[in-house]
This record gives C-alpha cells, structure tokens and sequence, in this order.
C-alpha cells in the first residue's frame, strides 16, 4: 500500500496511464523495461507486471514478446454504445406474449431451417401516457416449458435471453436502421405511416451459432436517439 491506501500496483498503472493520457508517452513508444521500472518506484518486478497487466486490460499498452511493452494507438473510430431498452420511459405496458409460428424474417433471424414456434413477447413503452415505442420479442419456443407471463413482462431482453443460456455463453449482434412502421406499429404508437422510426434489431447467440433471442424495438424519432463514446475519459460518469 502507499500512503493513500493505494495498492502500490495500481498506483504504478495509474501513474503510467497519466503519463500516457498527458502524451508524455506517445503511441508506440516503448515503455522503460520491467527492472527499470521496478527501481524507479521503489518496488518488485512482480508489483510492476501487475501494473503492466492492468494497463494491458485497460488498452493503453501492448506486449512485443521479447521486445518489451508499447504504448498502443488510441482507438477513436471504435465506439461504445450503452443500450437500453426502456430508456427514459416511466411505463412499460404489457402488450400479450404468445405463441406462434414467426413469419419468414423472423424464422431467418431464429435460424430456423423449418417452420417452428417461437414466443412472441409484446411490450409498449409510453412516457406521460404517451406510446413512444414498441418492442417486439421472439425466443425460440421449447416444447413443454411453460410461459410464466409475468416474469417475461419485467424482465429485459438480455435477462429474458440468459434464462436460456449460461449468462457469458452467448454475444449479441445490433443492428441500428431508419425504417417505415408497419400497420401494426404504426397503429399502437398512433403515428403515420411515412413517418420513420428509429429501429434497434439484436439477435442473441450462443457459442455454438444458434440464435436463442430476436428482438425489435421500433422507436419515435422525439424518443429515438444515438449516443456513443470513444477514447479514453478518467470520468466515466461524464460519458
């Protein structure tokens, strides 16, 4: 620990990592070796490889294998996007959840090779009593597991998706497009039909390739927005 309380590891990463962020340390510069470091903090080459680790995971550095460690180049075209499905809505109102056999689309997005049946979970979601987008599911529908309606009404996507799977077994895959609304969707948030709407597509797949969740939220453009990050930020609060 130093004299903040600060493991002495962390507090050598940190110490790097301001150097790197004030470009002090520039892109592929090469970092001083593990002994050099090691003395000019006072400490072991193990403290020091713990630090070198937590820069590593957090993308400020690399290894060269024989070489040493690198500062690597920042990433400001690779952004983060933080989703989430309710949003700023105050109401989620349950629509039904119902069994079915999908249309082609959704069989495709299922991976379905023949026609078979999924759960399709129907949800509003409305700001001030006001419909501001509706989120359509489907899970593949396993014969004999029986449809417990109100745990599917509370549970997000992700939950819904990892009740079927171990929760690190499976990746999603987003897709973000401006489409014309369906009568359906056009009807329930009661709004034209040339109207674009905001429309988020993620299917949910495990390590094998099977699709174990599809979903679609169509949004309104006053509801609808995109916010992402890239870089680096010490708050990240402030993102």
């Amino acid at each position: 620990m130093n004299s903040s309380g600060q493991p002495v590891y962390q507090s050598v990463a940190n110490d790097i990592k301001k150097m790197i962020v004030k470009g002090e340390i520039n892109p592929s510069d090469i970092l001083p070796s593990e002994n050099t470091l090691a003395q000019s903090y006072n400490t072991s080459r193990v403290t020091i490889r713990k630090s070198l680790r937590i820069l590593e995971q957090g993308g400020f550095i690399y290894s060269w294998p024989g070489k040493g460690y690198f500062v690597s180049e920042p990433e400001h075209d690779v952004f983060t996007l933080v989703f989430n499905e309710e949003g700023r809505a105050h109401d989620i109102a349950y629509k039904n959840v119902t069994v079915i056999i999908p249309d082609p689309e959704v069989q495709k997005a299922l991976n379905f090779t023949v026609p078979n049946k999924a759960i399709k979970i129907c949800r509003v979601i409305k700001q001030d009593k006001q419909p501001l987008a509706f989120d359509v599911k489907y899970l593949p529908y396993d014969k004999g597991t029986p449809i417990i309606e109100t745990e599917l009404n509370y549970a997000v996507f992700p939950e819904i998706a990892a009740a079927k799977s171990a929760p690190f077994a499976f990746y999603t895959k987003m897709e973000i497009t401006a489409e014309l609304p369906d009568d359906e969707t056009a009807n329930i948030l009661r709004c034209e039909k040339n109207v674009p709407l905001l429309v988020v597509t993620r299917r949910f797949i495990d390590q094998s390739g099977k699709c174990i969740g599809y979903g679609k939220v169509s949004m309104l453009p006053s509801y609808g927005a995109l916010k992402a990050h890239s870089g680096y930020h010490h708050d990240k609060s402030a993102l």
